[in-house]
Order: C-alpha cells, then structure tokens, then sequence
C-alpha cells in the first residue's frame, strides 16, 4: 500500500475493486515478457505447463488410491456429499460418471 508523505501525495481513483481480502487498486497484469522472460524461455512455458499438469494429475492420481486404499482397510465409507463431489470433479475433468 502506497504510503502518504512528500513524495507521494494523496490521490484519488476511480479504478478499485473488490475482492476476498476487501478493495484493493486495480493494477495491469504483467506479461510474462515484461517480466524478463528470453524469448527461449517463452518458448519452453507450454511445455513447463504440461509437465507441471502432468505431475499434479499424478499427485491426484495418488491421493485417489490412497484414499481408496484406506476406505477399505479401515472399512470407513466416504459421505454421500463427498461421494457426489468427486463424481462432480470427475465428470468435469474427464467426462466420466
């Protein structure tokens, strides 16, 4: 948050908005080439987003046989709300029931 002293005055704006945390100022999202990035390194972030996907659904994957694993064993059942949201999820993710 800008602070008021003789070097930065006051000033008033029309360009808040509201979010999670309360009003905040609007401000331009940066590129990634304003951010320094080469034009290599550009190249590569298609291929830096699929393997970051690719290591989340393998993560995911985990997890779901964790839990599957241990539902089991322990003979505990997931609720009915939590049986629906993952039916949810996966309908939205793969298109599968």
């Amino acid at each position: 948050m800008n602070k008021v002293n003789e070097n930065n005055p006051p000033y008033v704006s029309d360009d808040f908005q509201i979010g999670p945390d309360g009003a905040y100022e609007y401000t331009e999202d940066i590129t990634l080439k304003e951010k320094g990035m080469t034009d290599k390194e550009l190249q590569n972030v298609p291929q830096m987003i699929s393997a970051k996907m690719a290591a989340q659904q393998q993560l995911i994957n985990l997890l779901y046989s964790q839990v599957m694993d241990l539902t089991m064993m322990s003979k505990i059942e997931l609720g009915d709300d939590v049986i629906a949201e993952i039916k949810q999820l996966k309908y939205i993710i793969n298109g599968i029931n």
